[in-house]
C-alpha cells in the first residue's frame, strides 16, 4: 500500500500540471479585441469627458459631499458601455440599503444630466474592493 501512494500522488500531480498547461493554452487561444486607431481615440475623448474639471466625476463628487458623503471612489472604464464605480465607506460605517440607492441616485441624477447610458454604469457600495 505504502508504494502505491507515491504514484497517486504523480499521477494527481501530472494531471494538476496538464490542467494548468490547457488552461494557458485555452487563455492565449482566446482572440483579444484591439482597438483601432479611432476606438482609441473616441475613448481617450470619453475618458477626458468624464474626468475633466466640472466633468461627470467632478459633479458627482460635489453632489456626495453637499449629501454629507466624504467617500473615496474608485471607477475602472472597461469599455464605454462598461464602466464600473466603487464608493468605499469607512469599515466602522454600516452599509444600508437606503445608503446605498441615496448614492445611486444621486450616480444616476449625474449620468442624466450628463447624458450618458445608465446601463453602462455598475456602481457598488462597498467597505473593500475585492
Amino acid at each position: 500500500m505504502k508504494k502505491i501512494v507515491p504514484y497517486i500522488v504523480s499521477i494527481l500531480i501530472l494531471l494538476l500540471a496538464f490542467g494548468f498547461l490547457n488552461l494557458q493554452e485555452y487563455k492565449a487561444d482566446r482572440e483579444t479585441h484591439i482597438l483601432t486607431e479611432d476606438e482609441q481615440k473616441e475613448l481617450v475623448e470619453f475618458n477626458d469627458f468624464l474626468f475633466k474639471e466640472g466633468g461627470f466625476f467632478s459633479s458627482v463628487g460635489e453632489e456626495l459631499s453637499k449629501a454629507g458623503y466624504k467617500y473615496q471612489t474608485m471607477g475602472m472604464i472597461f469599455a464605454m458601455d462598461d464602466i464600473r464605480i466603487y464608493v468605499i465607506v469607512p469599515d466602522n460605517e454600516v452599509i444600508t440599503d437606503e445608503k446605498q440607492e441615496e448614492i445611486k441616485d444621486i450616480y444616476q441624477d449625474m449620468v442624466s444630466k450628463h447624458n450618458l447610458n445608465w446601463e453602462a454604469f455598475k456602481i457598488e457600495v462597498v467597505h473593500e474592493i475585492e
